[in-house]
């Protein structure tokens, strides 16, 4: 009985971290944040974790709109859309980006820390208020 429930909760955990990386929205949204404080997160990236179902790659790209940073998390597959990114603050040396997916319905908080690590950046999602939290990393995406 325990390891079928541990299956099913990985499972829905999974759904859930797919569902936070594949909810298409609109293109991108501005935040309040200056372009100023977030000077080294700007541009384009590919952000990869593993989860208990193999590795996940999606691009993220935080951008200027008019002196403010604008951001859009994508899916790992590019038929999936969009999401943008409207609550982006800044927390000691990081950047944390704050937005919602719908699960059949239900709208989840997703929250994903990016902080530098070398030329690169760690990234730590936290899904459904630390319900699951996974761990990845970012690398500056090729033109």
């Amino acid at each position: 009985m325990k390891t079928t429930l541990l299956h099913v909760r990985r499972l829905a955990v999974a759904a859930a971290l797919l569902g936070a990386i594949v909810s298409p929205r609109a293109v991108s949204a501005q935040s309040a944040l200056d372009t100023s404080e977030a000077g080294a997160f700007m541009g384009s990236w590919s952000v990869s974790l593993q989860s208990d179902y193999g590795p996940l790659e999606f691009p993220l790209e935080l951008t200027d709109q008019g002196g403010k940073v604008a951001a859009s998390v994508g899916s790992p597959d590019p038929a999936g859309g969009l999401t943008p990114v409207t609550d982006i603050t800044r927390s000691g040396e990081g950047l944390v980006l704050n937005y919602e997916f719908d699960a059949q319905g239900q709208l989840v908080p997703v929250s994903l820390t990016l902080t530098p690590d070398g030329e690169d950046l760690a990234a730590i999602f936290s899904i459904a208020d630390g319900a699951f939290t996974a761990d990845g990393s970012a690398k500056r995406a090729s033109d």
